[in-house]
């Protein structure tokens, strides 16, 4: 039973977490620009969004009614290593906190070298150069060719420094 009661409340822990991440996100589909057409740039984001936090709900129902399913071996924090597991928790609090105050760009390159260096990736050139051209590829993904707001950070507005990426 006690078991059961660590899978469940384990549950509620990544259903929270889930849907924190899904209202974030609702709010950052909230910035993108409406049109006139029926389906507009913010669609496809706020679906995505809303379909997070339903996702989140979903699992909080499940745990509440205890349809969590077997524990198996390996499962949750028991036999984990807590301390990199907090420390990517982090890492994704500290992307939307520099996501928010300095953009998308940053905050990529800047989450990426954390976990790089979280999972024990000591090569500086490696990490930088990776991190820098894995940001470029998803500027140049989500703001060129899908088109995706780019919302400038709360510091500093870096969008004329990347949006010859985007092709703007």
């Amino acid at each position: 039973m006690a078991h059961e009661n660590y899978k469940v409340k384990l549950e509620y822990g990544v259903s929270a977490i889930i849907t924190l991440i899904g209202l974030f996100f609702v709010y950052q589909a909230s910035t993108i620009g409406i049109s006139k057409e029926a389906v507009g740039p913010r669609t496809m984001p706020m679906a995505l969004a809303v379909s997070i936090v339903f996702g989140g709900l979903w699992l909080t129902i499940r745990a509440f009614r205890g349809k969590v399913g077997g524990l198996k071996e390996g499962y949750g924090f028991l036999e984990s290593n807590l301390k990199r597991i907090m420390l990517v928790v982090a890492a994704g609090a500290f992307f939307v906190l520099t996501f928010w105050l300095l953009g998308y760009f940053v905050a990529l390159i800047v989450t990426y070298i954390s976990m790089l260096y979280i999972f024990g990736v000591r090569d500086k050139l490696k990490t930088i150069l990776g991190a820098i051209i894995m940001a470029i590829i998803m500027q140049w993904l989500f703001m060129g060719v899908m088109r995706l707001n780019d919302p400038k950070g709360v510091l500093m507005d870096l969008r004329p420094y990347t949006n010859f990426i985007s092709g703007e």
